[in-house]
């Protein structure tokens, strides 16, 4: 770490060296030259009173003279002093005001206040590298959960908007490469409240190195990291990533498992959406003739899904693809009416659009739809400040790269019950996760619910004491379904899956009984998850629950009612 002090007296150097000789040859001045007392006897003025009074004379403040008047000679030396002072001391500030432009020292110092605010963490927090469209929709999601986080981004402008975005708390933030160990070492990376770092810049070879520091430093912490393409993917894999986002191949099993089974794919949208949005909405593709424009590897991935559905797909891109069939590829931008023609855009059921412009996009999209009025569009959105274009032009679906890797991230960071849930899925029928998504509906009023886990092992004094009580009856899901403020009153919540070991119960019963290290995945409403961290915490509370009889509070009374239980 930089002393900024003494940066900036080597800065300074000169222009201090100036204001001491000034003041020096000053003061040797005045007590060389002899002056007359008021009896007129003559004197030399000594060094204390010398320095007094050129203090305060070179900064223009003059108090007199001191201790006697001054003859023409002290006078005329004096008149040296001050314009000898004057330009001193605008050299000096002229030096001052140049050394705060100075970007290396801007640097320094933010550099000293970020890694002082780091130290001075004291919550658990997630460090973030990249703070573009995905990093500022997992800030927002994480400030309103009041989670910390601190943020790095290689470009000054994207730091600066976290300095001016409304968080509810003063997140650090520092404008570095994060591909630097030593940079994500005093980000927090080593930090003993550090939960989790991510690796979500737009620069493949910066993530990995990301991973890579991440598992060296520290290699139990969460880390989940975007990529592009499976090569780099599997390497970050091998590094021990968490969690590792394609984002092209998340689309397409997503878009492969809304045709597949629709019920399920909604289901999935739902736990994996940020807390307190509206459902998202259900969709169902239809099945038949699809024509896929933009063949890059977003389209790859889509084709890809398509295919495996066996469903006929004809694609139309601007560069040549000689590993594609002539019969299925058409080389054009795919914006006019005659390339979409030849797609068969007449009788297709479905149009992807996914060039990388959304301008290229808006157009193949409304060229297509007034060919064809009744077509399932979906859209690649680029940037999201182009979501009032999007919501215009209203497509069925609309796939945002950086909404993706969000919910992809945030599922991962906030619970890792939740995402086996929402791996698990994948095997189950669609009326299953249909009647599913009925009761979390009814049980949250069409509202994304909270998620939290309820873990019964040595660091909840209260479920183990549930679990030593006696007499029964023992500790079971449906305890957790009592209000613990009022017993017949049931919370709002479903527990949908309980962990024993490495077995995992997807739905479980509420009348399961409980064992010794259970960790419980709950999804409600914020009154529920209270009351299940008060449960946990108050051992009073958690009897309340489990038996209905109020336990006393104070040694006294729990001494009489242990009278009366023996009585």
């Amino acid at each position: 770490m930089p002393n900024i002090f003494f940066l900036m007296l080597r800065r300074l150097r000169t222009p201090i060296i100036t204001l001491i000789l000034i003041y020096a040859v000053s003061v040797f001045g005045l007590v060389l030259i002899p002056g007359v007392d008021n009896a007129g006897q003559p004197y030399r003025m000594d060094f204390f009173h010398a320095i007094y009074f050129i203090s305060y004379t070179a900064t223009t403040i003059g108090f007199g003279e001191i201790p006697y008047a001054f003859t023409s000679g002290q006078r005329m030396w004096v008149l040296v002093c001050i314009y000898l002072a004057v330009i001193g001391w605008a050299y000096a500030l002229s030096s001052i005001f140049a050394l705060t432009r100075d970007q290396a020292l801007t640097k320094a110092i933010q550099y000293t206040r970020f890694t002082s605010k780091v130290k001075r963490m004291n919550e658990p927090f997630y460090l973030i590298c990249g703070y573009g469209q995905t990093g500022r929709i997992l800030c927002q999601v994480l400030d309103t959960q009041d989670i910390r986080f601190v943020v790095i981004d290689l470009r000054e402008e994207r730091i600066n908007d976290v300095a001016l975005a409304d968080y509810h708390f003063d997140a650090p933030f520092y404008a570095g490469d994060a591909a630097n160990p030593e940079l994500l070492k005093i980000a927090g990376l080593s930090h003993p409240r550090c939960i989790g770092v991510l690796g979500i810049t737009g620069n493949e070879n910066t993530n990995l190195s990301i991973a890579i520091t991440a598992y060296v430093l520290r290699p139990k912490l969460l880390s989940i990291c975007r990529s592009k393409n499976q090569e780099i993917s599997d390497n970050m894999a091998s590094f021990g990533t968490n969690k590792v986002i394609n984002m092209f191949e998340a689309v397409g099993q997503q878009f492969q498992l809304a045709m597949h089974a629709p019920a399920v794919s909604h289901l999935r949208k739902i736990l994996s959406d940020f807390p307190g949005n509206p459902f998202p909405p259900s969709i169902k593709p239809p099945k038949g003739h699809w024509v896929i424009v933009g063949y890059g590897r977003f389209g790859r991935s889509i084709h890809k899904a398509l295919s495996q559905e066996g469903i006929s797909v004809h694609i139309i891109d601007p560069d040549p693809q000689p590993e594609l069939d002539p019969q299925i590829y058409h080389q054009a931008l795919g914006v006019d009416a005659a390339s979409l023609k030849t797609a068969g855009i007449e009788h297709a059921v479905g149009l992807f659009v996914c060039h990388d412009d959304d301008a290229n996009n808006l157009s193949s999209l409304a060229t297509a739809r007034a060919i064809n009025p009744a077509l399932f569009i979906v859209a690649r959105q680029n940037l999201a400040t182009n979501h009032l274009l999007f919501k215009a032009f209203a497509p069925d679906f609309i796939s945002i790269r950086s909404e993706v890797v969000a919910h992809e991230a945030l599922r991962a960071m906030a619970n890792p019950l939740l995402a086996q849930f929402v791996l698990a899925l994948v095997t189950k029928e669609d009326e299953w996760a249909r009647q599913l998504t009925i009761d979390i509906e009814n049980l949250c009023q069409g509202i994304v619910p909270e998620h939290w886990t309820v873990r019964l092992n040595a660091k909840n004094p209260a479920a183990v004491q549930a679990f030593l009580a006696r007499p029964l009856p023992a500790l079971q899901i449906k305890h957790f379904y009592h209000s613990v403020i009022d017993h017949g009153r049931p919370l709002q919540c479903i527990a949908l899956l309980r962990r024993h070991g490495e077995k995992d119960i997807l739905l479980p019963k509420a009348d399961d009984t409980l064992r010794y290290g259970d960790e419980l995945l709950f999804i409600g409403d914020h009154h529920a998850q209270q009351s299940h961290q008060a449960m946990c915490s108050e051992v009073s509370l958690m009897e309340y629950a489990r038996t209905g009889v109020e336990q006393p509070q104070s040694w006294i009374f729990r001494k009489i009612a242990a009278w009366r239980e023996r009585s």
